[in-house]
């Protein structure tokens, strides 16, 4: 079934299709208490033909029934990116045409919405062998879906932790690929992919460093993440080349341990950690303190990255 939307609505559809389990529905309190949660994960998933209906040819303007995402089938395809939204729990197939938009050699290590709402993906290739692999791309997920090759990286760093920031540019994290130091905030050319190093912070040479979000009112925030997976969140201030500490993230008391998969800011300024502590599933999205680091869960959603919608 063709669904025609535009670019500013593709982030905001009600997905069809039930692909990823364990996911319940945000309590009327809980929205009540986050207004503006308009938050969609993405995810892989294989990609899997059912009877007639071929999910490998569906691309971003088609919508998935959930009876063939739910049936069962031995004719498996290689991984596609999956996008679901965390108000309905609706789930949809990424492809580009054809072709999905995620191989099982590469892994998404970024996700993010860019000013006008276009969704952004990095794609970073695993070398499987020893033949050269193909270089990271940043794909904006249209319509029409666009990729970029990311040029500027060494052989051995990875672009991860993306970021479209209210002024409409396009800034990530770029580390080595086992994720180690030294990390280094980077900008992304919009119409080349070209990479080029934001001098005025800088981040200590031991330290990993994850996450990237902005609030309304400019700030920027991220997270350092100690050898034992402790959290810190931290405030990124362009007058000061030195990140703010701000506090320990921690539940109940409880010091979290395991860093973070993505960090959001709502429209209304309040900060949105997702991930899972150590040996726990599934990830889940938590309302976080700015100043005190306490962390309140809020929904449990089993994807990978999260980024908010704009409208």
């Amino acid at each position: 079934m063709n669904y025609k939307v535009s670019r500013r609505r593709f982030g905001q559809l009600a997905l069809a299709g039930t692909v990823v389990s364990g996911l319940s529905y945000l309590t009327k309190k809980a929205l009540a208490e986050t207004p503006s949660l308009n938050i969609v994960g993405i995810g892989s998933s294989p990609l899997v033909n059912i009877d007639q209906t071929a999910i490998t040819e569906v691309n971003t303007t088609e919508l998935v029934e959930n009876t063939a995402l739910n049936s069962v089938s031995t004719d498996i395809k290689p991984v596609g990116l999956v996008l679901q939204s965390l108000m309905t729990g609706k789930a949809q197939v990424l492809t580009d045409k054809s072709t999905p938009l995620l191989e099982p050699n590469e892994i998404l290590s970024g996700f993010t919405s860019l000013s006008d709402g276009t969704l952004v993906v990095a794609i970073t290739p695993v070398a499987l062998s020893r033949r050269q692999p193909t270089p990271t791309r940043i794909t904006f997920l249209g319509p029409p879906v666009k990729t970029l090759t990311v040029s500027g990286l060494k052989q051995n760093q990875q672009l991860g932790s993306l970021l479209g920031t209210n002024d409409g540019r396009l800034i990530g994290l770029v580390g080595k690929k086992n994720g180690t130091p030294p990390i280094r905030l980077v900008d992304i050319n919009l119409q080349t992919g070209e990479i080029s190093f934001i001098s005025k912070i800088k981040f200590l040479e031991d330290e990993r460093v994850s996450n990237l979000a902005e609030c309304p009112d400019g700030i920027l925030y991220t997270s350092i993440v100690g050898a034992y997976g402790d959290t810190t969140l931290v405030r990124l201030n362009s007058n000061q080349k030195k990140p703010i500490r701000l506090g320990q993230l921690k539940v109940n008391g409880q010091a979290w341990n395991n860093g973070l998969q993505s960090l959001v800011c709502s429209a209304t300024g309040q900060l949105l950690a997702f991930g899972a502590m150590r040996y726990e599933t599934p990830n889940a999205v938590y309302i976080v303190d700015k100043d005190s680091g306490n962390m309140t869960r809020l929904q449990d959603f089993d994807t990978t990255q999260i980024t908010r919608t704009r409208t």
